[in-house]
């Protein structure tokens, strides 16, 4: 099973490029980050996500991710926008989990404590 989803990421990712995510993506992409059936996306399940789509691009798990590999593969190049703090070319966990911070407050436009699927959708898209 974990081969199946490797492969599928895989081609997700050499099929994607910089094309605006699909409905299916993005239906998806909410089922996988809403954990808890609360109708909503909290800042903890928001930046889960974002790691699982990390470790899934990181498969030889160094924690440095080049910002060309990793921002079209997880089709919202908003949050890889100045993700590289320290501008070395790659992105670290780190650096990836402090972005997350400002781009969840960046689509929490009610601010709320969670983001609802509306506002989680704006963090996909370009």
């Amino acid at each position: 099973m974990k081969f199946l989803f490797g492969a599928l990421a895989m081609l997700f990712i050499v099929g994607c490029g910089s094309k605006k995510p699909s409905d299916r993506y993005i239906i998806n992409s909410i089922k996988n980050a809403e954990l808890d059936n609360s109708k909503s996306i909290s800042r903890n399940e928001f930046k889960m996500y974002f790691q699982g789509r990390y470790s899934q691009i990181d498969a030889g798990d160094m924690g440095r991710l080049p910002a060309k590999k990793l921002c079209p593969a997880i089709f919202a190049p908003k949050i890889c926008e100045g993700a590289d703090t320290n501008k070395d070319g790659l992105i670290t966990i780190d650096e990836l989990f402090a972005r997350l911070d400002k781009e969840f407050d960046r689509v929490n436009v009610d601010k709320k404590p969670d983001l609802s699927y509306k506002e989680f959708h704006q963090a996909l898209l370009p």
